[in-house]
């Protein structure tokens, strides 16, 4: 079993990592004709690009996996404290209520909304959200005009 080039795994490094070919050849300074010529004649090569893109998916997914655990604080201290801005908070839970279904099981929402008092709870809410800022507003416009409070 042949060992890759210091070239060959700089190459295979930054098209594992979401680069083009081109461009990994490029960075490289090989042409990327060569590049597909490896591709096809080292099978050392490919491999690397392939164990490398499924070790840079698993870093991804565990970077994710930790900036879903900030974002979901942050929408936790915004819910719960109660200097958030009405309007904010609603915007929210709103955002929370209305986020699409994923295929993962740990993030789905449940079934659809389909009793008419779901749908009446999901009205009521769309129209406190227009309330809060309509109220909002006339509250921005009467700080701009003297003498309106």
């Amino acid at each position: 079993m042949s060992k890759l080039s210091s070239v060959q795994a700089q190459v295979a490094n930054a098209v594992a990592h979401g680069n083009t070919i081109t461009a990994a050849a490029r960075a490289a300074d090989v042409n990327r004709g060569t590049v597909y010529k490896w591709l096809k004649t080292v099978p050392e090569f490919a491999e690397a690009i392939k164990e490398g893109r499924a070790e840079y998916v698993h870093t991804l997914s565990d970077e994710m996996k930790e900036l879903s655990a900030k974002a979901l604080a942050t929408v936790r201290e915004l819910l719960d404290n109660p200097e958030t801005p009405p309007h904010v908070r609603l915007r929210t839970a709103l955002a929370i209520l209305q986020r699409p279904q994923f295929p993962n099981p740990g993030w789905d929402l449940p079934e659809s909304l389909n009793t008419q008092r779901e749908q009446e709870v999901l009205q009521s809410v769309a129209e406190l959200e227009a309330a809060v800022r309509a109220f909002d507003a006339h509250n921005e416009l009467s700080d701009r005009i003297p003498g309106s409070s």
